[in-house]
């Protein structure tokens, strides 16, 4: 390691010819002794004429020695020529030389290499009296550095540049910093006339693309993507595009032969499962005719049990409801015939009790009623029908779907009966209200109306359903008499009301149709045909004679397996007559053997041993003379058997819960006994 320069300043400044006593020299050597870069002071060596013909090294600090790989005592007082040209700095005399007559400072950078070490100096050359002051500083790491970069840099762009792919850089302003040679070729545009303008200006075909969407997606978001698109009608590019730096680098290539071959592909494959497909289409729709089949066989299916479970709850209802009828007549009536006022004042609360009780069992036998129209779908036979209480009851049927959605506003005209089917037409119609009120929104029932309007028009009755709800789109208009096409939730609907209603008005030899608009509701329209001559002769009613007297001295017969009913009957027939009860079918034909000397026989159609029906059999068989005076009485006859027998009997009838006068007045009018 050479001994450090400068440890005894004053003998560097020999042969300096009178520099050494400079101060200015001696505040310079203080300063740059400890200077981290190298530091060097010459002076300008002139020949007799005053011209610069050398300069000699007047000073050299410890790190120009690091820098340079050369003892500093041996460069003080030497001239430059003097030093080894590997040196590097023999070669700057010239920049020296202009330094000293221009006053004005410089950069050089050169080669050096000196005790096995190559690299590159900078000197800062500045003007120092009659000389220079020279800043050594080593720029191999960076020189290398550089160079390395620009190797780089050149093997990218020849990289880029033999790119089977297009591939351009934009900067945050969508300017271009560069364009290979591939980009300049799929575009059509030099690359002299794309540097430093915008993408969108060169090219504006981009705008309102998926190309500028994603390119602004890139740049914003700074997200890779890669996506297919057409430049122009012959060409379609596969791009490729990702964040650099504060900008946008694209790769892009020609795919319009693969989109080509695919175009083609999905062509070929088109026309060659063209045949597969219909099969298969022709397949579905035969599956979906079976599957409708099947569907309305299930609903039909549905229906009947449905039918039969109504017309079985109505007969269990109403056999108790008859005694607590007839009891509740029987008291009402037993007050009001109290000799004493003071009597009658005092049960007066009582009997009001007793009323409203009957207005409420009024009120369930309205409600079994409406069970066993429903039970009675499946009847074929039509009949004239009132259309407005056919509404009335299907409108009491829907009332808890329409109350919290909309109000009803009937606006009925005067029309005649139509010759339809009461149980089925109350079908359509229940469902028509249905869906007018799910097509109501709940909970503004104060600005929704469903209206009912009916007037006649030529041998016709028209009913219409208009609703303020959704309405429906021309799409869903044409499909909405469609088996299974429904709009609600999977679960919430099957899709076959509609196409059934419409099947139901067809068979009725009348018409239903629709007209809707998307937010002004929906309006369903059913045409219905009136009978006129041909509409049958109502029955007269049991009920409709004169008023009797009160009736004493018959006899009648109950069959009925329920006790309260024998116990009801005995009270209303009265006192004066004689009530015999027979709690079951056996029982009575055992009874009958022994006595038949009755007015009256009052008989169930349903009972647990033997049926009504079968009684009549075994009277019809051995007591002939007894069928004039048997009545049946029914809660409902919820068997074929028992429909099919009602409809063929043609004796009296009375339903459960039956009218205490109906009884008096069948038992007043009883036959005489053979």
């Amino acid at each position: 390691m050479p001994k450090p320069a400068f440890i005894e300043p004053p003998k560097f400044l020999r042969g300096a010819r009178g520099w050494e006593a400079d101060e200015v020299l001696r505040v310079l050597v203080e300063v740059e002794h400890a200077h981290p870069e190298g530091s060097m002071a010459l002076r300008a060596v002139r020949d007799d004429q005053g011209s610069i013909i050398d300069f000699e090294w007047i000073y050299a600090n410890p790190a120009a020695e690091r820098v340079l790989s050369w003892r500093v005592g041996g460069l003080v007082g030497r001239r430059l020529h003097e030093v080894p040209p590997e040196l590097g700095l023999a070669g700057q005399f010239e920049a020296f030389h202009q330094v000293v007559e221009t006053g004005e400072s410089c950069q050089q950078v050169f080669p050096h290499s000196c005790e096995g070490f190559d690299g590159w100096l900078q000197a800062t050359i500045a003007r120092f009296r009659d000389g220079v002051l020279v800043r050594l500083r080593d720029t191999t790491a960076a020189r290398r550095a550089e160079t390395g970069l620009r190797e780089t840099r050149d093997r990218m762009v020849e990289i880029l540049e033999n790119l089977p792919e297009g591939f351009m850089s934009l900067d945050a302003q969508w300017r271009y910093t560069y364009v290979n040679r591939n980009a300049m070729m799929l575009v059509g545009k030099q690359r002299q006339k794309l540097f430093g303008r915008e993408l969108w200006d060169t090219c504006p075909e981009l705008l309102g693309t998926v190309a500028e969407r994603e390119f602004r997606r890139v740049m914003v978001e700074r997200v890779s993507t890669s996506f297919e698109f057409e430049f122009s009608p012959v060409l379609w590019f596969g791009v490729h595009a990702y964040p650099s730096g504060n900008g946008v680098a694209i790769f892009f290539r020609d795919v319009t032969e693969k989109k080509r071959a695919e175009q083609e592909r999905d062509a070929l494959l088109e026309r060659e499962h063209t045949g597969r497909l219909a099969a298969e289409e022709l397949a579905r729709q035969r599956a979906r005719e079976l599957l409708a089949a099947r569907e309305k066989l299930v609903q039909s299916e549905k229906m009947a049990v449905a039918g039969q479970l109504a017309a079985g709850v109505g007969h269990e209802i109403n056999n108790p409801l008859s005694f607590v009828m007839g009891n509740i007549h029987f008291a009402l009536e037993q007050i009001s015939t109290l000799p004493q006022v003071e009597a009658r004042e005092a049960l007066k609360e009582t009997a009001e009790a007793l009323v409203e009780a009957r207005d409420g069992a009024e009120r369930i036998r309205g409600i079994v009623r409406d069970l066993k129209t429903f039970a009675r779908a499946d009847d074929v036979p039509l009949r004239q029908v009132d259309l407005h209480a056919a509404l009335e009851f299907s409108l009491s049927m829907a009332m808890n779907h329409i109350r919290y959605r909309a109000q009803v506003v009937k606006c009925f005209g005067q029309v005649p009966p139509v010759w339809a089917n009461e149980a089925k037409l109350g079908q359509v119609f229940l469902n028509l209200l249905v869906n007018a009120a799910q097509a109501v929104p709940e909970g503004d029932s104060a600005r929704h109306r469903i209206v009912l309007t009916t007037y006649a028009r030529d041998q016709h009755v028209v009913v219409e359903v208009t609703d303020t709800g959704v309405g429906m789109t021309p799409e869903v208009l044409a499909r909405a008499f469609e088996p299974f096409f429904t709009t609600k939730p999977q679960g919430e609907g099957t899709g076959l009301g509609l196409s059934i209603c419409h099947g139901i008005i067809k068979s009725l030899r009348g018409e239903l149709t629709v007209a809707s608009r998307p937010g002004k509701g929906s309006t369903f329209r059913v045409v219905l045909p009136t009978r006129g001559a041909e509409a049958e002769v109502a029955a007269p009613s049991l009920a409709a004679a004169v008023e009797l007297p009160a009736v004493q001295g018959k006899r009648v017969l109950v069959i009925d397996d329920e006790p309260g009913i024998a116990s009801v009957m005995r009270r209303i027939i009265g006192r004066g007559n004689e009530v015999v009860v027979a709690h079951s079918g056996r029982e009575a034909l055992s009874l009958l053997e022994r006595d038949t000397d009755f007015d009256r026989i009052f008989c169930d159609l349903m009972m647990a041993d033997l049926t009504g029906m079968d009684v009549h059999a075994e009277l019809a068989q051995k007591y002939p003379e007894c069928l004039a005076r048997l009545v049946f009485m029914t809660g409902g006859g919820f068997t074929e058997r028992a429909r099919s027998f009602l409809q063929n009997f043609s004796h009296p009838r009375i339903d459960k819960p039956f009218e205490p006068e109906l009884i008096r007045r069948l038992v007043a009018q009883s036959p005489p006994r053979v």
